[in-house]
């Protein structure tokens, strides 16, 4: 199979994007509050929810 001869004017930036190791830090903080408080919401909701025994 051939492949055509291709020029692209893709034009790449020389100032590319690092990831510091502090920004995996922040984000595995930001994601573990964003869990406890998903895990807290259903809780809340759980115990607010449960039907109350009849009393006969």
């Amino acid at each position: 199979m051939e492949t055509p001869n291709h020029t692209s004017d893709i034009r790449f930036s020389e100032d590319l994007h690092t990831i510091e190791w502090i920004d995996i830090e922040n984000a595995e903080l930001d994601a573990e509050r964003y869990l406890n408080d998903i895990e807290n919401f259903f809780r809340r909701d759980s115990e607010n929810n449960m039907p109350e025994e009849k009393v006969s």
